[in-house]
């Protein structure tokens, strides 16, 4: 399961409604705890990371690895950890494609995707690639009003 504010869940349905017809995605900081046997992720915090993937950035997204070191850096410092990584899907379902599971980095980390096709058809759901990295199982999204730290 995942625990993200109203607020983060917001920002990033805007972020993806604002690069539309183009993939984005950021980095999703937090905590985790265990709830049932199953892992929980509490989102803290989003970050947006732009997009330096020079061609068929209506389905690809690349992040500049010193973006994504600079974001390990400021997780440590507010005792976070990088667990996350959401992306959209312009004119596509929220569901990962063949070249989502070929190619996310971690099975430990969450993937929410946000569908975006058009201005009001807007859908999230997130997914944890299996261990073996041949499946996702989708995971719960649990909305929180405010987040308290």
């Amino acid at each position: 399961m995942i625990r993200i504010s109203d607020s983060t869940l917001s920002m990033m349905v805007a972020h993806a409604q604002s690069t539309f017809p183009e993939e984005c995605g950021g980095l999703l900081l937090g905590t985790l705890s265990e709830h049932s046997g199953k892992q929980v992720l509490t989102v803290v915090e989003a970050l947006r990371l732009e997009n330096v993937h020079l061609e068929s950035r209506h389905n690809r997204i690349e992040i500049n690895p010193l973006d994504y070191a600079k974001a390990e850096r400021y997780a440590m410092k507010k005792h976070l950890g990088v667990w996350g990584f959401y992306h959209s899907h312009p004119n596509a379902d929220a569901i990962p494609s063949e070249f989502d599971r070929q190619h996310f980095p971690f099975t430990n980390w969450w993937y929410p995707i946000v569908s975006v096709k058009g201005l009001g058809d807007v859908h999230v759901r997130c997914w944890k690639l299996s261990e073996a990295r041949d499946r996702f199982t989708e995971e719960a999204i649990e909305r929180m009003p405010v987040f308290h730290e």
